[in-house]
């Protein structure tokens, strides 16, 4: 990571408050507010599971934006500083990290969690210590249920991705279609909402099975599940999974006889799904909220300069934290001040701020309105965006509602 990140551990910062004197000094929305005045760098946290996903991109998309922020003149005259934690996909550290972070009052936001598992629990201790929230890719709907005042999804809810791929089944005309998900919130999310918009467009669910994400993925192995899926005469099969597990599940689908096309879930669209399902995941479509070749200028420069700084194309990972991190700057500016009170009223009035990945509009509960995924496609081991043609058009995606 570059020097933009700042990897000093905030345990000492939880053990301040500890202390009587600091614990005496007021609310931790005055102390913020307190901080929030001051012309010192404005500290933005990322909560993450650095080390289980370095196979995400997302550090290098929120340096870039923080380096290219802070190159700028920075944010009111101040600069941005990344602070980050890892909650190691863990229930138990994300709390202690959001407790952590939530004690420093010169944190003015956070970003994260990866994992909607982890991001729940932890949305409750930022919003009760007055820290504002970004979470750029936690779909669980319950996120934004509790009424938070400062909580922001930056992403797509399991229940409009799970419709938007029916809608695409529809589109391509495909009536049997069976769904195989992980076994966890995000997946029976996304198979529900699936399986009831399906039903919603007579396309028939005629097999739902779900799968342990540490099995062995062997034929063998598939074979009590798929024996009976190969006489079904499918026309598609809905995978709701998570990579780099998806890319194994594909190869297993593939090795047992299974030849109808597969759709996927936003977790799929990671360069891992192609590194670990090789030759099986051609032709696999996954709905997505950015691509690389999005015609759009600002998107192709930040292609462009991401690529030169990395080597590499960003994937969506990249291009959410980007995003989170830009938007935080934005509606700072907007608001006049980094306090999290005002800078919450300005991301509810932010209008469509547009970013790489989309428009940014929120609602009175902190979700992304107006927005649908777009749906890429595995061809000669990369991903290709999918013509217009084979776009969900919008208005579809409004009818199945939110």
């Amino acid at each position: 990571m570059s020097s933009t990140i700042d990897r000093r551990r905030v345990l000492v910062m939880a053990a301040m408050t500890l202390l009587p004197g600091c614990a005496q000094q007021g609310s931790p929305e005055d102390e913020r507010a307190r901080a929030a005045e001051s012309d010192s760098d404005i500290k933005i946290a990322v909560a993450w599971p650095w080390e289980a996903h370095a196979d995400l991109y997302f550090a290098q998309g929120l340096e870039m934006a923080a380096d290219e922020i802070n190159g700028a003149g920075g944010v009111l005259g101040r600069h941005i500083s990344l602070v980050t934690v890892d909650d190691q996909e863990s229930v138990y550290e994300g709390r202690l990290a959001a407790q952590r972070l939530a004690g420093d009052p010169e944190i003015m936001a956070s970003v994260g969690h990866l994992q909607s598992y982890v991001t729940v629990p932890a949305a409750a201790i930022y919003d009760l210590a007055g820290l504002l929230l970004v979470a750029p890719t936690s779909t669980s709907a319950e996120l934004t249920s509790k009424g938070y005042e400062r909580v922001f999804r930056a992403t797509l809810t399991d229940q409009v991705i799970g419709r938007a791929m029916a809608e695409f089944a529809e589109l391509r005309e495909y009536r049997r279609v069976a769904i195989y998900y992980v076994r966890n919130g995000y997946g029976r999310a996304l198979a529900n909402a699936f399986e009831e918009r399906s039903y919603d467009l007579d396309i028939g669910v005629v097999a739902r099975q779900s799968y342990d994400p540490n099995q062995d993925f062997g034929q063998r192995a598939l074979e009590p599940v798929l024996q009976e899926w190969r006489q079904m005469d499918l026309d598609a099969v809905f995978l709701a999974g998570q990579v780099p597990v998806a890319g194994r599940v594909i190869t297993g689908l593939r090795s047992a006889g299974i030849d109808a096309p597969i759709l996927g879930s936003d977790a799929m669209s990671a360069p891992s799904l192609i590194t670990e399902g090789g030759f099986a995941a051609e032709g696999t479509v996954v709905a997505s909220l950015f691509h690389p070749v999005d015609p759009r200028p600002a998107v192709q420069r930040f292609v462009s300069d991401f690529r030169a700084r990395n080597d590499h194309d960003p994937d969506t990972a990249a291009a959410l934290g980007y995003d989170a991190v830009r938007l935080l700057a934005h509606a700072m500016e907007t608001a006049g001040s980094p306090a999290p009170e005002r800078v919450a009223d300005a991301m509810r009035g932010v209008g469509a701020w547009k970013g790489v990945t989309g428009s940014f509009t929120f609602d009175e509960k902190g979700d992304l309105v107006g927005r649908q995924p777009v749906h890429l496609v595995v061809r000669n081991g990369a991903f290709d965006l999918l013509p217009p043609q084979d776009q969900v058009r919008e208005a579809r995606m409004i009818e199945g509602g939110r």
